[in-house]
């Protein structure tokens, strides 16, 4: 990869009477809870029909919306639910992972108004959780920047 390619990442804190939703994936021998998202692809039209459908209504929601789409198809492939018409944007950050890859990660945010129907896709996710913010900043299974967003998370929410 060039040094001056980005790859860009889609995730969202999804959050339902005062807990969000966390994923549990293995990263090597390490297990850790992580938001749900994902790389952003190409967009095609296998894509778009997903988008479609995750609408609700059969069009297309924020059309051209490449990083809305990208997290509404990942939170479809991963826990097979639908995320709400209006998704806010949280925050966004720089790292460079463990391959070595420059990535920018933007997260959305999304407040749900009933309890989701979960099916996890055993080949990326282990399980879910959902946890509240103490939970969150007591865990030692998830990553620093998780929390230390949360913790301004009251402040814009």
């Amino acid at each position: 990869m060039a040094a001056d390619m980005f790859v860009c990442k889609s995730r969202i804190l999804i959050e339902y009477l005062g807990k969000f939703l966390l994923l549990e994936r293995q990263f090597g021998d390490k297990t850790m809870f992580i938001l749900p998202g994902g790389k952003v692809e190409p967009f095609d039209e296998t894509q778009s029909e997903v988008v479609r459908k995750l609408s609700g209504n059969g069009e297309e929601c924020n059309g051209d919306d490449v990083l809305l789409n990208a997290i509404r198809r990942e939170v479809y492939e991963e826990l097979k639910i639908n995320l709400p018409p209006i998704i806010d944007y949280f925050c966004s950050s720089f790292f460079v992972n463990t391959q070595k890859e420059q990535v920018i990660d933007v997260v959305f945010y999304a407040k749900l108004t009933e309890r989701p129907e979960i099916i996890v896709d055993g080949a990326e996710v282990k399980s879910f959780a959902w946890m509240d913010q103490k939970e969150i900043l007591d865990s030692k299974q998830v990553h620093d920047w998780l929390k230390k967003n949360l913790k301004i998370f009251d402040k814009i929410y």
